[in-house]
């Protein structure tokens, strides 16, 4: 019996001995597989982020057969900031962009950038390209502009905020107005953002417009056309008059005839 005994004994002592090599062999597969899994997340994180970054349109210079004008514009800050304005006219007076404000997600010391008055819309964009293209909306192209990041502070742009001046005499007509059209070419699509008119004097119409970066800019002359009703209206006006001419005139004459009659 004791011998059977140390027999059980041994027996049990291997297998614990045995279970004890196979969990120390499961713990480094362990560590091993999770030190995998966090290596490939790191791995996947950077690259969709370098593919976002990469993803961003930086727009090209148009040709410079079209480029009327350039004004080139830097700024370097001793105190960095979220938030940037440029008095436009500082650097070219005639610039119908008067003021620019830049937001920024993160502070900058420098930003650099160029606006360029374009004869014609440049051949790889989707601009509308002349007044036949607007005749439907009663608009016409004036003007080509583009404005151009040129640093990398490009890609921390969250906002942009422009100032134009537009001349009101540009379309002097009754029932015409100037509207700023302003769009953004994102590396696939056009898109169109609103311009706000703020204020007026006595020579020009002021705008402010908002876009998220470099843009192309067309300036566009809008019709107001008379509402239909407005001829009728006129034409029953006119009618009215002409009744009431003929109804004075036969009064006169009646009157006339009566003095007649007593005389």
């Amino acid at each position: 019996m004791p011998k059977r005994h140390n027999h059980f004994k041994s027996s049990s002592y291997r297998r614990k001995i045995c279970e004890k090599i196979k969990t120390n062999n499961r713990k480094p597969s362990l560590i091993t597989f999770i030190r995998t899994c966090i290596f490939f997340t790191v791995i996947s994180l950077s690259l969709s982020s370098c593919g976002s970054v990469g993803a961003d349109y930086v727009m090209p210079a148009p040709p410079q057969e079209i480029v009327i004008t350039e004004t080139h514009i830097s700024v370097s800050l001793t105190t960095p900031t979220n938030t940037v304005f440029i008095n436009v006219t500082e650097y070219d007076t005639e610039q119908i962009v008067k003021n620019i404000t830049i937001e920024f997600r993160e502070p900058v010391t420098y930003i650099g950038f160029t606006i360029e008055v374009l004869s014609d819309n440049p051949n790889y964009e989707d601009l509308p390209r002349n007044e036949t293209s607007f005749q439907r909306y009663n608009e016409t192209i004036l003007q080509y502009y583009t404005l151009r990041f040129l640093t990398q502070a490009a890609d921390k742009i969250t906002n942009v905020t422009m100032s134009f001046a537009i001349d009101k005499y540009v379309a002097p007509k009754k029932g015409e107005g100037v509207t700023l059209v302003l769009y953004r070419y994102d590396g696939r699509k056009m898109e169109e953002y609103p311009a706000d008119k703020f204020e007026e004097d006595n020579a020009f119409s002021y705008f402010n417009t908002t876009t998220t970066g470099s843009a192309y800019i067309a300036i566009t002359r809008v019709v107001t056309p008379e509402p239909w009703w407005s001829v009728g209206v006129i034409i029953a006006i006119i009618m009215l008059l002409v009744v009431l001419c003929i109804y004075v005139c036969w009064r006169f004459k009646l009157a006339n005839r009566r003095k007649k009659v007593k005389n």
